[in-house]
């Protein structure tokens, strides 16, 4: 009885919901042989009365057995997706807390979804009041697996099956007369104000189905159909106000995924009723202050950021907030920049941001590097990484910072150590190539540095008398054992320390008794045994065969052991030494004591030292140091035999410098002591060198151009080598700064810009170099102004290049006319301003006969373009050309479109106007031509490009004939002398 009246009670409160019948459709769909001969729960749609019974039996199956499960595992996948998105919030952060996935796993929930929804509508009636939800949680779920076309036509099928219906029943033209509001056209569907119903009575999916096809149309970058959209519902009577934060979220989202940056941030502000708890309402009201950053509102930014920390819950979120905060108060005044980092030092040294102390002094460093303090920056970076125990990406960041100090001030062995640190299986790191690429050259010169350093040691200990010698390695042996935790007595014997180094060498039976013990009952003697077979064979592993393994360490008696980590290496500063080799013996094995042990030790030093010089000459662009180490090369070893290659390096190097007087000096050298060296004709005939390394060179710099840049990387290399470095062309370095910059391998780009300017620091190209260097030194700055400036110019932008398309014209036709008055390019209006007081007379040219064989059209007074051919150039460098135009027009107070367009795979045109007719395109021909050489683009040689006029009829012929040559003698023809 207790039940039955609980039952009773749920029929009643439920009776509203039931009673209420959706219209839909009939669908006819194919089945398994199965289910051929019944019937599924949807085609009794029309066949059996709609009563109540039957109204109450649909609609409580439905919502409880099929949509409450599905939308509840709806929310359970989007649950998970929130905890496993980690926010970064050294980046602007994603605009919702979780990302749609396409993973595996996720897909198979997903399905279960879709297959739980399809089955609730296919089972039950269709005019059950659950069916246009069905299809809501279906779209959400398409929408879920990034399937934007499923789930954009899903929508479309609620708005259209479920929109407003006459008296007839019959379906309203939406956004029709007969669906407005007080004249006012609306789309939405009406909802029910009496509150009774809405405790009751679920609100229609169509007006919901809205909004999630705006989020369809934003996933798929469809924005303009996403702002269509959103103005229609902003402008709705019919939209409720319960969907208008999700419409202001959205809004934000569309403005997000278009960098408008202020509008974005004032949206998600709007949207914050919507936060689901505390902590995300701080996550908003952070990525609303990073936005707000962006767009250089710094005072919002501020205030926004102050929020955060006062409602998130995450500690590393209040740590970015407080230190985005310090930031942005800076304003460039070193005084409270610095002010700023004692705060952030301060910070760090409470016990409150103990866990975030790497973060802290991270930001301290980057605030120290952007004034140029890099010994203060490089404290703060070895803080972080010190604090940065757990958090990997952390300290690479930090550890890649040091590295790259380390290497711009030619610390080579410090930067060696902090690449050497870096986690190269962080998914967060960049440049993966060229840091590995780095850790190898920087390891090999650490390693013949080192040798050095070693040999050089060995040879001090060698040199010291003899009592001298014995008290060193006493004192030194007395330490490490001292460091590895022994006791420090050392017995020398009762003959002084001479006495046992004299005796080292005495042999002892295996297997005979000595002094009354057997050999492996004596300490001694084990003791010494094993370093004899150690120096003698090296380091063994305890496995079979070992005498014919050929990937082990050592050799026989008659090799020295120079592998720099070897443990029985001694140096004034090497104490990696293991306990077993802690005898006087064992480090005094490799003391050059004799001549031919000394003669080793000299071939391991010269040997690194020109090793050494090669990496800084070759690989590290670090000439001076180069010089340096041929210099003390020579002076060490004067009578090698092996200087022929010294004393050519040595001559590169000089030439590179453009150090004259030395060069001269080197090449004289070479001529004097090696006649009839393999290198010294290359030295010797400077004409027929310079001519082949010219060749070399230009083959090089075509290669650059044309953007095969790996091949060419690699040939200059090689050239490198061959060649002096001297005969580098100016445009080449400077191209080659140019890749390098858009690869954001400044270290690389800076040395390559230097270059430029020591070939001859007068030139143009020089002056190019110098202003390009200035500016890359502040790339972190100028990128942020640049990314909070709001730039409408078209001139400004990049452009990609597709070389294979087939390019409209970009000349929008315009009336015969000789007038002045503006043109439409592009959508914009363009004003020719032209510094000429008097305009030529424009009259049609004589047509040679010789024209009649090209498809081309003559015609001087229609209006013309510029067109620079350029031959085999990549379009990193097209834009660089298009910059120099736009600059050049700018300071002649010329407002010109600049576009470059792709004709074929080998030929590209950028194209300058548009002029009124042909006289006035040949009037800004003739002056920018001379410009290009030495001010547009001196960096481009003259056989890449020329500069010819086109009309937008003879575009479109040359865009389908894809003869640029032929063109070209066209335009010679048909203006002779003037091309």
């Amino acid at each position: 009885m207790k039940y039955f009246k609980i039952f009773v009670c749920f029929a009643i409160a439920t009776l509203p919901i039931i009673c209420q019948a959706q219209l839909g459709d009939t669908y006819d769909i194919d089945r398994p042989k199965k289910y051929e001969d019944k019937k599924i729960g949807y085609e009794y749609t029309y066949t059996k009365k709609y009563a109540l019974p039957r109204k109450f039996i649909q609609n409580t199956t439905s919502h409880y057995n099929f949509y409450f499960n599905a939308n509840e595992k709806v929310k359970d996948i989007i649950a998970r997706a929130k905890e496993t998105q980690k926010d970064t919030f050294d980046r602007l952060l994603n605009y919702y807390s979780y990302n749609l996935n396409d993973t595996k796993s996720q897909k198979l929930e997903v399905d279960s979804v879709l297959t739980k929804a399809s089955t609730g509508i296919l089972i039950h009636d269709l005019r059950s009041n659950w069916v246009d939800n069905f299809y809501l949680l279906i779209g959400k779920a398409y929408l879920l697996k990034k399937e934007f076309d499923s789930a954009e036509m899903t929508f479309n099928f609620i708005n259209y099956e479920y929109g407003k219906r006459n008296k007839d029943k019959e379906r309203v033209l939406t956004g029709s007369s007969e669906n407005a509001t007080n004249n006012a056209f609306s789309i939405a569907t009406k909802e029910s104000k009496n509150i009774a119903h809405k405790l009751v009575q679920r609100p229609p999916s169509r007006n919901e189905a809205f909004i999630w096809m705006i989020r369809t149309y934003i996933e798929n970058n469809d924005f303009g159909s996403a702002a269509g959209l959103v103005e229609t519902l902003k402008n709705d009577p019919l939209f409720p106000k319960r969907l208008e934060n999700d419409l202001d979220e959205l809004t934000g989202f569309m403005y997000y995924k278009q960098n408008v940056y202020d509008s974005a941030a004032v949206y998600i502000i709007k949207s914050l009723s919507k936060s689901d708890n505390k902590n995300d309402k701080a996550r908003r009201e952070f990525l609303a202050a990073q936005l707000y950053e962006l767009a250089n509102n710094n005072a919002k930014a501020t205030e926004y950021y102050a929020d955060a920390v006062k409602h998130t819950l995450d500690p590393v979120m209040e740590v970015f907030a407080r230190l985005y905060a310090l930031k942005l108060n800076k304003n460039n005044d070193p005084k409270l920049v610095n002010e700023n980092i004692a705060a952030l030092v301060k910070m760090a040294r409470k016990d409150a941001y103990t866990d975030y102390r790497d973060i802290i002094y991270y930001f301290a460093a980057k605030m120290e590097l952007e004034q140029n303090q890099l010994e203060n920056a490089t404290t703060y970076f070895v803080k972080s990484t010190t604090y940065a125990t757990t958090n990997i990406a952390q300290k690479n960041k930090s550890y890649l910072a040091l590295a790259e100090i380390a290497f711009t001030q030619k610390k080579y062995q410090n930067a060696n150590n902090y690449y050497d640190s870096i986690v190269l299986s962080d998914a967060s790191l960049k440049n993966i190539e060229e840091i590995n690429s780095r850790k190898i050259t920087l390891k090999k010169l650490v390693q013949y540095i080192n040798t050095t350093n070693n040999e050089d040691s060995l040879q001090t200990i060698a040199k010291m008398t003899k009592n001298d010698r014995d008290d060193y390695i006493k004192k030194l042996l007395k330490r490490l054992r001292k460091e590895q935790g022994l006791k420090e007595e050392v017995n020398f014997g009762s003959g002084g320390a001479g006495n046992n180094f004299a005796d080292r060498n005495a042999h002892t039976s295996l297997f005979e008794p000595s002094n009354g013990d057997w050999y492996f009952y004596n300490s001694n003697q084990k003791t010494r045994g094993f370093n004899e077979f150690k120096t003698k064979w090296g380091s063994r592993p305890n496995i079979d065969g070992w005498r014919l393994s050929s990937n082990l360490n050592g050799g026989n008696g008659a090799n020295r052991n120079t592998n720099t980590n070897a443990t029985t290496t001694v140096s004034a500063t090497d104490t990696k030494v293991s306990v077993a080799d802690l005898t006087p013996e064992t480090l005094l094995a490799n003391v050059p004591l004799t001549d031919s042990v000394m003669l080793q030790s000299n071939a391991a030093i010269y040997t690194s030292l020109l090793a050494t010089a090669k990496l800084y000459q070759y690989e590290l662009d670090a000439t001076n140091l180069a010089v340096e180490t041929y210099e003390n090369l020579l002076r060490r070893f004067a009578n090698n035999p092996k200087n022929e290659e010294v004393l050519y390096n040595l001559y590169l190097a000089y030439s590179k410098l453009n150090n004259v007087e030395n060069a001269t000096r080197v090449k004289k050298l070479l001529d004097t002591k090696y006649p009839n060296s393999t290198y010294n004709p290359k030295a010797s005939s400077p004409t027929n060198n310079k001519i082949a390394a010219t060749k070399a060179y230009n083959n090089i710099y075509d290669l650059f151009v044309a953007g095969k840049f790996e091949e060419a990387i690699a040939l200059k290399k090689e050239a490198d080598k061959l060649y002096s470095q001297s005969l580098w062309s100016q445009q080449l370095l400077y191209i080659e700064s140019i890749y390098y910059i858009k690869q954001r391998q400044d270290s690389i780009a800076m040395v390559r810009l230097d270059n430029t300017i020591n070939v001859n620091a007068t030139t143009p190209m020089a002056m190019k170099a110098i202003t390009l260097r200035e500016v890359l030194a502040r790339r972190g700055a100028i990128e942020k102004e640049l990314t909070d400036l709001k730039v409408t110019k078209q001139e400004e932008t990049v452009i990609t290049i597709d070389s294979s398309a087939t390019v409209k014209p970009i000349i929008k036709p315009t009336p015969t006319t000789t007038t002045t008055a503006p043109v439409v390019v592009n959508n914009k209006p363009v004003v020719i301003k032209d510094t000429a007081t008097q305009k030529p007379m424009v009259t049609a040219p004589q047509v040679p006969s010789a024209l009649a064989a090209y498809p081309y059209k003559v015609d001087s007074v229609k209006q013309h373009y510029v067109a620079v051919i350029l031959k085999k150039v990549d379009n990193i460098f097209v834009n660089e050309l298009r910059n120099g135009i736009v600059i050049y027009n700018r300071g002649t107070g010329r407002t010109l479109s600049v576009t470059p367009t792709g004709i074929d795979a080998e030929y590209k045109l950028m194209l300058v106007g548009n002029f009124t007719n042909a006289a006035d395109a040949i009037n800004y021909k003739n002056t920018i031509q001379p410009k290009m050489s030495n001010e547009i683009a001196p960096w481009l040689v003259a056989d890449k490009y020329s500069i010819v006029i086109i009309t937008e009829e003879n575009l479109g012929i040359l865009q389908k004939d894809k003869d640029v040559v032929k063109y070209a003698n066209f335009i010679k023809i048909l203006y002779p002398g003037k091309f």
